[in-house]
């Protein structure tokens, strides 16, 4: 049987790679209304191309993860790395890097809106703890995996507390942090 340390590593794993697949799984969709998917895909059930003029997924391969994922993962290392506290100067810096990293792949239309909004901001000098205030799209909770997977869940007050705290920087609304 399983200790409780394997159990826990292969949820985390699971909960990550479910992530990523459902994320390259409907990287081809974002953005579109379930009518214009069936007109363009039918039912999706594997990895496919995004149709030639998408808006943003245009040119990228069947199976490709998004900036969803990258956040994520992004995420999760700046956890790992922050120790037994959450270090919100270090994710700002990670996220500007990676930013400036999407840019020069040519990738930067997967940024979702809120999240270039913030990074904007942030880059023209506005503090971080006010960057995402315009942040009222779901961003934060498709990179939020990590924080429920690294973080106590007790006291829950604490828990609620260090999800807003990641959200912060580039969604920090009550619509996106509920």
């Amino acid at each position: 049987m399983p200790d409780a340390t394997s159990k826990a590593i292969d949820r985390a794993m699971g909960a990550l790679v479910g992530g990523a697949l459902g994320d390259a799984l409907g990287m081809p969709t974002q953005l579109l209304s379930p009518a214009r998917i069936a007109e363009l895909y039918g039912h999706v059930e594997d990895f496919i191309e995004p149709f030639a003029d998408h808006p943003v997924s245009k040119g990228l391969a069947a199976g490709t993860i998004t900036d969803d994922t990258e956040q994520a993962l992004l995420l999760g290392r700046i956890l790992v790395e922050s120790g037994d506290r959450f270090d919100h100067a270090r994710w700002v810096n990670a996220l500007l890097d990676w930013e400036r990293e999407v840019k020069a792949r040519g990738s930067y239309d997967l940024l979702g809106p809120s999240t270039k909004r913030a990074i904007d901001a942030i880059n023209n000098g506005v503090p971080a703890e006010e960057a995402g205030r315009s942040g009222d799209t779901n961003g934060a909770a498709m990179r939020i995996a990590p924080v429920g997977i690294m973080m106590p869940l007790e006291p829950l007050e604490t828990f609620v507390g260090k999800v807003a705290e990641t959200c912060r920087a580039t969604h920090n609304t009550s619509i996106a942090i509920a």
